[in-house]
């Protein structure tokens, strides 16, 4: 710690000589979203997924419940078998691929 009480890299502050140390809320991730107007509610996502991360839903025509959204492998199980399309998957940034035109790079 400097001398001029500077703690600008560490997440605590000073007070009254004692240090705080604050924890940051962190959010979970949110991989998986429904499209409530095109999902029926039969539960084949949550059939498909091979970790259990979705809850059936409890009554028919509601979507299921992402019960535990950071154990989400992103495989897409529950994307291939909506037949109605109403299951995307949001895949986090550092494993979304950016694709560049090769003529775009010049040389």
């Amino acid at each position: 710690m400097s001398s001029s009480g500077d703690n600008s890299g560490e997440n605590s502050r000073e007070s009254s000589g004692k240090n705080i140390y604050m924890i940051r809320a962190v959010e979970p991730a949110k991989p998986i979203s429904f499209d409530g107007a095109k999902c029926t509610g039969c539960n084949s996502c949550v059939n498909a997924c091979p970790i259990d991360l979705l809850l059936p839903s409890r009554s028919k025509g509601e979507t299921p419940t992402v019960g535990y959204p950071d154990e989400c492998w992103y495989c897409g199980c529950c994307v291939m078998e909506c037949a109605f399309g109403a299951v995307k998957l949001r895949h986090p940034l550092m494993n979304r691929a950016r694709w560049v035109d090769k003529d775009s790079l010049g040389g």
